[in-house]
């Protein structure tokens, strides 16, 4: 829970960090965002075609991917997944995200469920006054194997709905992936 709060605030330097240094990113290949490997697996996400991936070592290290648009603000639309070790149940964690989120003043509310392709996660929306004017936020939250898999797509709340369906999209999109190169060198062993 610690990361999450952490990760909560240190996006947000992020975004305003990014938003001066673009040209750090790459087109993403594939329009793949692959994370670090995870022994046999590794959790990934489609983001939007044409955004940029950020730099993975400018970010903190529960942030495995971060891929930022073009707005028409000085604020990017972006996606990110963050992972962290979580041992109790998904309520118990949307419990926390929501105290976490009140105590910053930021309006959080859980949506339900979504049907992801990694599996069922709860799908929540934040609305935050930051420097850069309102924010919303939306999370795919899932618990898998001990693991807090957080996949955020945020905007300004005024450009949101420009955003929302590839948001989405992207948002559905979170699956699990075979390594497949992981397991081609335990073969050869």
């Amino acid at each position: 829970m610690q990361n999450f709060i952490a990760n909560y605030r240190i996006n947000y330097l992020l975004i305003g960090f990014f938003i001066f240094n673009m040209a750090l990113g790459e087109s993403l290949p594939a329009n793949e965002s692959p994370t670090p490997e995870m022994q046999d697996e590794f959790i990934a996400f489609t983001p939007p075609e044409g955004w940029k991936l950020v730099d993975a070592k400018s970010l903190s290290p529960s942030v495995k991917a971060m891929v930022i648009g073009k707005g028409e603000h000085e604020f990017p639309p972006s996606i990110n997944l963050a992972t962290e070790p979580y041992a109790r149940s998904l309520n118990d964690y949307l419990k926390k995200v929501k105290e976490v989120n009140q105590a910053d003043g930021a309006d959080w509310k859980s949506l339900g469920s979504i049907q992801t392709q990694a599996g069922e996660g709860n799908l929540s929306q934040v609305d935050l006054a930051t420097q850069w004017g309102d924010v919303r936020m939306m999370h795919v939250i899932l618990l898998k194997n001990n693991t807090i898999y957080i996949l955020t797509a945020s905007a300004l709340k005024s450009e949101f709905p420009k955003f929302y369906k590839d948001f989405f999209t992207s948002l559905q999109s979170l699956r699990f992936s075979k390594n497949v190169e992981n397991k081609e060198n335990k073969n050869e062993k």
